[in-house]
């Protein structure tokens, strides 16, 4: 049986702590028998034969940029189908400039309400499809950052929440936003989830379940 690689691109805005959240998430990789290399600086997407090789590339980059050089080899890579996932800043709040990347991912990160707040995250009752991923999850409560993001109807919605601005806020209706979605870019499969603002977030029992099955969905077969 073939072991497939997983590449942990990991680093930028340290207020998303990048080291602690992926070094979480990694023993479900280690478990499905992934071998995983960790990269901390954005040049690994420089080499599309790393790219090329990995099944699955884990994003953890919150503020960052890629060059025209790395956007290409990446989103590349996972057109041929190399695997892509991330959760919350590293994945949606990052790589603003980057026009192929955020089509590839199929959302970005607009405003969140100051501090934490509680909400709870709404389990899609019958997805379109891949509901293996919140198989067995219902609705659950958490205290976090909520996300207001930007998406498209290519995507999957697995799971959403409703946020309701303050009263100071121009819009004041309910909004209902994706939290987990998944999307295929040519060959290729993506994940993501907006929750994962610190470790505490990703070891909630219902999240650690979701985002450990999601990665592993990503992942080429």
């Amino acid at each position: 049986m073939r072991t497939r690689k997983a590449l942990v691109v990991r680093g930028g805005w340290e207020g998303h702590d990048p080291v602690g959240c992926t070094e979480s998430v990694m023993p479900s990789l280690e478990r499905a028998g992934f071998e995983i290399e960790v990269a901390d600086d954005l040049t690994v997407y420089e080499d599309p034969g790393l790219l090329a090789a990995t099944d699955l590339v884990v994003h953890s980059w919150s503020a960052g940029g890629l060059t025209a050089a790395q956007e290409a080899n990446l989103v590349d890579a996972v057109e041929a189908g190399t695997g892509f996932a991330g959760w919350h800043g590293g994945v949606v709040a990052t790589n603003v400039a980057n026009p192929r990347y955020l089509r590839m991912v199929g959302g970005r990160f607009l405003w969140h309400p100051d501090g934490f707040q509680q909400f709870t995250v709404r389990i899609a009752a019958a997805p379109d499809r891949d509901g293996e991923i919140t198989e067995g999850v219902t609705d659950y409560a958490v205290e976090t950052e909520h996300y207001w993001v930007l998406t498209d109807s290519l995507n999957t919605v697995l799971a959403t929440s409703v946020l309701t601005p303050g009263a100071a806020d121009p819009w004041h209706e309910p909004v209902e936003f994706p939290v987990v979605w998944t999307r295929r870019w040519g060959a290729g499969r993506v994940f993501v989830c907006t929750l994962g603002h610190r470790v505490a977030d990703l070891r909630v029992p219902q999240t650690a379940a979701i985002v450990g099955r999601g990665l592993v969905w990503a992942a080429r077969a």
